[in-house]
């Protein structure tokens, strides 16, 4: 199999995730066809799958609209967001102790400032959810506003402070720029045309069949809303569907499994949980090594991999198949803690620019295959086939 077949199934497989398919956000109608797609890839290859299906919300967003003291500002609702159309009072808080001190009931609530110096976890988020931002969340529920207004820690990028669907108070989201604004208003109109639907979704989990797994590769399958998603993750899926090709092309017999979360992106990781519960925390021991892979192929940027629960000398191992890849400092917030956190040593394998685009690109339309520099995809696949080959 040459390089530049791999490089085309590549381009096929992304461009059928990003642009046949497009947004796939857990519980949509494209992200059900994603999950159903990639199950028959594996399944033609010949492959044993397996579906995990779970409950979760269809979130729709038809658009919002903010006026403040009869000044139209830009603004957006918050994912996961309840709908709403109100006009009241503003009231604002940009600390707790403010926020304890403070009437807002039957009124708009605007928060900054400390209360909005970064995104707030879900309240069923169970992997990191520090006291802090419980609190503020337990405090504004309490507060019984019509409504909030977040106002972003960015000043040109309205990045969001609140995604929960757990979380009933409509909410919504405006540039930091819009702040100072805000503050002089008294009153403000406030529409959000937003729906919750109940769906399903599922993971889609491919293995050698009569083999225990002792090399597991994980990339999620769904986006945020409205971005097609293309560094975040199609470039991580498209890379797992072709290396597993190339497994099944080459006749390798290899102990692999290929596990495509649903719901990275989503405020409650359903998926994730649920693979916990079902598979990872269920199975033996046989697992040696999980690579996730998330966000890789941007251009003019290196692919990197960084290290979770690994011994000395696996770690040696890798560095030494991995030489044309950079190694960088842990960054705790992907599907490899899952492994990590269940006593598999984990590897996360990702472009060392992503942390770059996290607001400016990431979850946003401008995520799109332009990015995508398919020789490093290429590069990747085959690499990773060494490596399991060496492992497995």
């Amino acid at each position: 199999m040459t390089e530049n077949e791999l490089k085309t199934r590549l381009k096929e497989v992304s461009q059928m995730l990003c642009e046949t398919i497009g947004p796939r956000p857990t519980g949509s109608k494209a992200n059900q066809e994603a999950a159903a797609f990639c199950l028959k890839e594996f399944s033609s290859l010949g492959y044993q799958v397996e579906e995990q299906s779970f409950d979760c919300m269809d979130w729709q967003n038809h658009g919002a609209s903010l006026s403040v003291d009869g000044t139209k500002i830009e603004v957006a609702a918050a994912n996961y967001s309840n709908d709403c159309n109100v006009k009241a009072e503003l009231v604002f808080a940009g600390s707790v102790g403010e926020l304890k001190n403070l009437e807002a009931e039957d009124r708009i609530l605007v928060i900054h400032s400390d209360l909005c110096k970064e995104p707030l976890m879900p309240k069923s988020m169970t992997f990191y959810n520090p006291e802090e931002h419980q609190e503020i969340i337990r405090l504004l529920e309490g507060k019984k506003p019509l409504a909030i207004i977040t106002c972003s820690f960015l000043e040109d990028v309205p990045a969001p402070i609140i995604e929960d669907g757990d979380f009933d108070i409509p909410c919504a989201v405006v540039s930091g720029n819009q702040k100072d604004l805000l503050l002089k208003a008294k009153s403000a109109e406030l529409k959000l045309d937003t729906r919750r639907h109940p769906s399903t979704g599922k993971n889609v989990i491919a293995t050698n069949a009569a083999k225990q797994p002792v090399v597991s590769f994980s990339a999620h399958l769904d986006t945020a809303a409205n971005t097609p998603g293309a560094l975040d993750n199609a470039s991580g899926v498209s890379t797992l569907l072709v290396l597993a090709w190339l497994i099944k092309e080459t006749k390798a017999d290899l102990p692999v499994e290929f596990v495509l979360f649903n719901g990275e992106d989503y405020y409650s990781t359903p998926g994730e949980n649920l693979f916990m519960g079902m598979s990872l925390m269920a199975q033996d021991k046989s697992r040696k090594v999980a690579f996730n892979i998330d966000g890789v192929g941007l251009k003019d940027s290196p692919t990197s991999f960084s290290f979770y629960e690994c011994s000395d000398k696996l770690c040696e191992s890798i560095r030494h198949s991995f030489e044309s890849l950079q190694e960088i400092e842990p960054w705790p917030m992907g599907d490899h803690m899952l492994f990590a956190y269940s006593g598999v040593p984990a590897i996360a394998i990702t472009a060392s620019g992503i942390f770059d685009l996290v607001y400016s690109v990431m979850h946003t339309p401008a995520d799109t295959l332009d990015l995508i520099d398919y020789d490093i995809l290429t590069r990747l696949v085959l690499t990773l086939f060494e490596v399991t080959k060496k492992i497995g």
